[in-house]
């Protein structure tokens, strides 16, 4: 399937509406569930044994089941999103009655159940709605759960919320059968062109998502041990990453990128995020990390997404979603190794940061090379 054509509803306008409004909040709650993991880490901590090399492996295991998710989505979005919902209602009801033992297969099946979901409903509203905006709140939403004995609860709600959620697209959703797209042939010679870049663009991609993934599943934990207050001022670091991640994403979804230009918006959030990422290891203060954290966000959020745009012009189809979820699996595993050999996870962040430098290098390379993606000028 192609993704840069047009899709058709079969159905009437108030069904879509419907339709739009559950989909957006199965979004959501996918979001939330993808952030889910790091906030509830410290707590899992104080409740058992887990050391930061078995958490990273946590960590590797949903992102590695998300990216089979999206590559095993198939051209029947709904039938997709019926075994994401299921496998979701399966794991979560799992997690709420299994111990702590069966929390690594659990997991897996968890992040396949994200990726379907959220691949296909990518794939069903993309010209409607933007990703990553559930994340934003989610780790402060979780605080209720997170003072109780047993994540039981939050498990369970979870649960019911992916049931609902399944029931509607088993018997209210409508088919959406995706119109045929005819290659316009003047378009192939650019792509040719533009295909010689791809690698290194999958590159870069892998690294914008590890290093995201790594650091919104470490920086409550982080933070907790750097500064054993609460959980609820340690759950903030990791919301205001992602309201800034948020808040990024809509800013350059507007003219503004036109107006600067992608290259120079990629070339700058490359760099502030490098330094952005530096003040998150070195600080020492609450309100230092937080301001990192916030930072690091805001100059990361627009990075795969634009490196997405260029990817898409040569290559529009579904495998491209599940690239950057090799760097989903890597760095977060990678920080919690590192983490664990040192006994401190400010080495463990190391990991991302190496991620930003040689994304930084990669880019400088081309550019000094004369090796552009697309020019900004030629798009309309």
């Amino acid at each position: 399937m192609e993704l840069d054509g047009s899709s058709e509803v079969d159905g009437s306008s108030g069904s879509g509406s419907a339709s739009d409004l559950v989909l957006a909040i199965g979004m959501a709650l996918t979001g939330a569930g993808t952030v889910m993991l790091g906030v509830l880490l410290p707590f899992l901590s104080h409740i058992s044994t887990l050391h930061d090399d078995e958490a990273g492996l946590l960590f590797s295991l949903q992102f590695l089941g998300s990216s089979l998710g999206a590559i095993l989505t198939g051209s029947n979005r709904v039938r997709s999103l019926i075994v994401g919902y299921t496998l979701l209602v399966v794991s979560t009801y799992c997690l709420a009655i299994s111990d702590l033992h069966l929390l690594f297969v659990i997991l897996f099946f968890f992040g396949l159940g994200l990726g379907m979901v959220m691949t296909s409903t990518s794939l069903l509203t993309s010209d409607r709605y933007g990703a990553d905006r559930a994340a934003t709140s989610a780790p402060m939403l979780f605080l209720p759960f997170l003072h109780m004995a047993s994540p039981r609860a939050l498990f369970l709600a979870f649960n019911a919320l992916f049931l609902l959620l399944l029931a509607w697209v088993v018997y209210g959703e409508r088919a959406w059968v995706a119109s045929s797209i005819s290659i316009v042939e003047d378009r192939k010679p650019q792509q040719a062109a533009r295909r010689k870049s791809l690698l290194p663009l999958i590159v870069l991609a892998m690294c914008a998502v590890g290093v995201e993934s790594a650091l919104s599943g470490w920086l409550t934990t982080y933070f907790d041990r750097a500064h054993p207050q609460s959980i609820g001022a340690a759950a903030l670091a990791t919301s205001l990453f992602w309201s800034g991640i948020t808040l990024s994403r809509l800013i350059f979804s507007t003219r503004l990128l036109a107006l600067f230009g992608r290259h120079r918006v990629l070339h700058a959030t490359l760099f502030g995020t490098g330094a952005s990422v530096v003040l998150v290891i070195s600080a020492h203060s609450p309100i230092l990390i937080d301001l990192g954290s916030g930072l690091s966000g805001m100059f990361l959020g627009p990075i795969y997404p634009l490196l997405l745009s260029f990817i898409l012009e040569s290559y529009s189809r579904g495998w491209v979603f599940a690239v950057g979820g090799i760097g989903a699996v890597i760095f977060p595993w990678l920080t919690g190794l590192l983490s664990a050999h040192w006994g401190s996870i400010r080495y463990g962040l190391i990991a991302p940061c190496v991620g930003v430098l040689l994304m930084i290098a990669l880019e400088s390379a081309r550019s000094w090379g004369g090796d552009r993606l697309v020019p900004d000028e030629k798009r309309a």
